[in-house]
């Protein structure tokens, strides 16, 4: 833990990390509770290749135009 962010890593640490919204303080805190635990390492690692998959599926969707009745 850091003087700045004592707090514990949690899941939502790991999924705002894999989302990539932490601030730079907080990633670095849970890249290197990473480090220490290569289970959650792997399991980060899979979450990530999810969120890439399911981008690169539903990014045509993504690109359609709003339709009028919504």
């Amino acid at each position: 833990m850091t003087a700045s962010d004592p707090r514990p890593v949690g899941e939502d640490d790991l999924h705002a990390f894999v989302d990539g919204r932490l601030d730079p303080g907080r990633r670095a805190r849970v890249e290197a509770w990473l480090a220490a635990h290569p289970e959650a390492a792997a399991r980060v690692a899979a979450d990530r290749e999810v969120r890439d998959r399911l981008r690169a599926r539903l990014a045509p969707v993504a690109d359609e135009p709003i339709p009028a009745r919504l």
